[in-house]
């Protein structure tokens, strides 16, 4: 069989969703991950289970396509997963992994957060919004309580659309996130204002998402209304979701948040993860060793 059958690759996403409790964000990207190499492997002439082709297939993806390596490793991961168990399932004699030596492209860039400057302008703009009493404008608060949530505790935007009434603690401002491969974490609230708002908020309307009404909020819906709110508010570049969640640890790490706890907050499994906040400005650098001060400190 010189082609890639579109059952094999469905029946694999079945699998997975039965057996190791994926997410649906995360199954979706398994069947892109596959999806992209089925339409590759058929419009080729190698079979599509040989050494070969895999290494044609990377070979696309960092030269052809430009993915970034993060974007290779995570489909070469994808596609040893879907082989071993093509393996298991007596489906193929052998992965073709088996005889491949991959050197992947490594990279570990510093995430996109925004400046100080602009991380105040967008949340004076949110307050803004709130402290508005006219009619015709909740739709607008709540997006601006979904950016300062966004940026106050650092939640994945997949974990904000997730969030239910039943999941705010008013009292103490306590918040159960679910998150990646369905981790439950709880983060809190401690500005005042905003858990009064926001308390505010879940009291005024029946629903069963803290963002929706019949149906909570897509991904897609937050990116869009949120880069449309970053630019009314005067900040140039285009401003996404999870910039806010870079943003938020950025600026704690900045202002001397201990990374354990920072790891904790943002439900990382690692603190080697967390650690690629740890990339500080000149601003904190200096601030830093102004305060330590150490040649004073070694004066006679």
């Amino acid at each position: 069989m010189t082609t890639i059958s579109k059952s094999l690759t469905s029946d694999y996403i079945g699998r997975l969703k039965a057996s190791r409790n994926l997410s649906p964000h995360t199954l979706r990207a398994y069947h892109f991950d596959l999806s992209g190499f089925e339409t590759y492997a058929n419009a080729r002439a190698e079979p599509w289970d040989s050494p070969e082709l895999i290494l044609a297939f990377v070979q696309h993806l960092t030269q052809e396509m430009a993915a970034a390596p993060r974007t290779v490793r995570r489909k070469v991961a994808c596609l040893r997963g879907f082989f071993r168990e093509l393996v298991q399932q007596g489906l193929v004699a052998a992965s073709p992994f088996a005889t491949l030596t991959l050197h992947l492209p490594r990279s570990r860039p510093t995430p996109r957060a925004l400046s100080r400057p602009d991380a105040i302008r967008l949340t004076t703009a949110a307050w803004q919004v709130l402290a508005d009493r006219r009619e015709g404008v909740q739709t607008f608060k709540e997006l601006a309580l979904a950016i300062l949530i966004l940026l106050s505790v650092g939640l994945r935007v997949s974990e904000l659309v997730q969030l239910r009434p039943i999941d705010f603690e008013a009292i103490e401002g306590g918040l159960r996130v679910r998150g990646k491969g369905r981790r439950e974490r709880r983060v809190f609230v401690v500005d005042q204002r905003l858990r009064t708002l926001l308390a505010e908020y879940i009291a005024s309307a029946d629903r069963p998402w803290l963002f929706g009404e019949s149906a909570p909020w897509t991904t897609q819906e937050v990116r869009k209304r949120l880069r449309k709110f970053a630019g009314d508010a005067g900040i140039i570049g285009r401003v996404t979701p999870h910039m806010l969640r870079h943003t938020a640890a950025t600026l704690l790490l900045e202002d001397g948040v201990d990374l354990l706890f920072l790891q904790r907050l943002l439900g990382h499994e690692s603190v080697s993860t967390t650690a690629i906040y740890a990339q500080v400005g000149d601003a904190s650098l200096r601030r830093a060793l102004e305060k330590a001060g150490l040649l004073a400190s070694l004066a006679a």
